[in-house]
């Protein structure tokens, strides 16, 4: 049809010229391209090939930060953790963590949950509560109340590190006038270190305490405003080198404690 249509506007004479031309020229070409088809082929391919490399040099570039990125997430490792938020009942139970709590928080009746609570009532002296492994190096956050903090220090709400029986363990406390690390080796009492902090009655207050090697640290806040940045107590003591962490309270008859978290994580210097 092509050959058709140049007889029809050039003439028979052009069309014949031209189409001999155009045999010529593809015969020619043919031969060119059976030449350098190899070169030509190995030019189209390879930007191929680099674009393929590129990518790849370029993900394990970003795969690296990302390995770097997660271990201090690592290093804060948890070890026990209960939010309370289940059902109302007698003694607190299985944890947020499904670690069964010890010691007196699932024997005597004065420990229940409520309202997504873990609350402490009806009792008179001192009560403990367990959550955890045996651990050296431990950090533990608890948040709470205390309904009324008795004249004297004869309440207070605190936190156990080191825990190995009712007669070796260290505790932070606060009360209606103090920030105090205690200890308690062999059954022997005694005051490591206090700061005056007033708690006031019905308001959540953070708790937070940590042991390293022989240097304990800790800190309260109200639990509404920021976390301060630098410990408010140190204290050096070599006594117990390891136990478990929990809650210790000291209440009268008419105290109602609650709290509503108890974090326990493993703690190392770096990790201030």
């Amino acid at each position: 049809m092509q050959r058709h249509n140049i007889q029809t506007r050039e003439g028979n004479i052009h069309a014949r010229l031209f189409g001999g031309a155009a045999v010529v020229l593809v015969v020619i070409g043919g031969l060119i391209a059976g030449l350098f088809a190899g070169s030509i082929q190995r030019a189209l391919m390879a930007p191929a090939v680099m674009a393929v490399k590129t990518p790849q040099a370029a993900q394990s570039t970003q795969a690296m930060p990302t390995t770097t990125a997660v271990m201090p997430v690592m290093g804060m490792q948890m070890l026990a953790e209960d939010t309370f938020k289940r059902a109302d009942g007698l003694h607190w139970g299985t944890a947020t963590d499904n670690r069964m709590w010890e010691g007196d928080a699932n024997q005597r009746p004065v420990f229940s949950i409520i309202g997504n609570t873990g609350q402490i009532a009806n009792g008179n002296g001192t009560f403990n509560a367990l959550l955890g492994p045996n651990k050296d190096n431990v950090e533990v956050l608890l948040q709470g109340s205390v309904n009324h903090f008795a004249a004297n220090g004869q309440s207070n709400l605190g936190v156990v590190l080191r825990w190995g029986d009712a007669n070796n363990w260290y505790k932070a406390l606060i009360d209606n006038a103090n920030l105090t690390i205690l200890k308690r080796a062999n059954g022997q009492g005694a005051v490591l270190s206090s700061v005056p902090f007033k708690s006031q009655d019905n308001t959540p207050y953070s708790l937070r305490f940590r042991a390293v090697g022989a240097t304990l640290y800790a800190k309260a806040w109200l639990s509404n405003m920021p976390e301060p940045t630098n410990w408010m107590l140190t204290a050096t003591d070599t006594a117990l080198p390891t136990g478990q962490a929990g809650v210790r309270v000291l209440v009268q008859s008419d105290t109602v404690i609650k709290i509503t978290l108890f974090q326990a994580t493993a703690a190392s210097a770096t990790t201030m």
